[in-house]
């Protein structure tokens, strides 16, 4: 985090600590790591981490009719290649019972 320029914030329930100025931050337990590998079973450098999200902080601004407003926080998505995205707006989609 002090390489990257970021004040931490101390965790309650997990060691590692939080970004101090991120509007929405999970505290996680590891679960598992897994390596990936091609469709042919040779390893790639690329990982997938689980894990368990055993706290939440939330700044309240951000909370609307005791929901999140994600698109207020503004949040950046990874599109892909160099590319990346400002979330500024959001959509509702009912899932289908069947």
């Amino acid at each position: 985090m002090e390489r990257a320029g970021l004040a931490a914030a101390p965790s309650q329930l997990v060691k590692p600590p939080r970004v101090a100025a991120s509007p929405c931050a999970f505290e996680c337990k590891l679960i598992k790591i897994v390596a990936m590998e091609t469709a042919d079973g040779k390893p790639v450098d690329c990982h997938v981490v689980f894990g368990e999200v055993v706290g939440v902080h939330i700044d309240d601004r951000f909370i609307v009719g005791g929901r999140l407003n994600t698109a207020a926080m503004k949040p950046i998505a990874r599109c892909g290649y160099d590319e990346y995205a400002v979330v500024e707006s959001v959509f509702s989609l009912t899932r289908p019972t069947q």
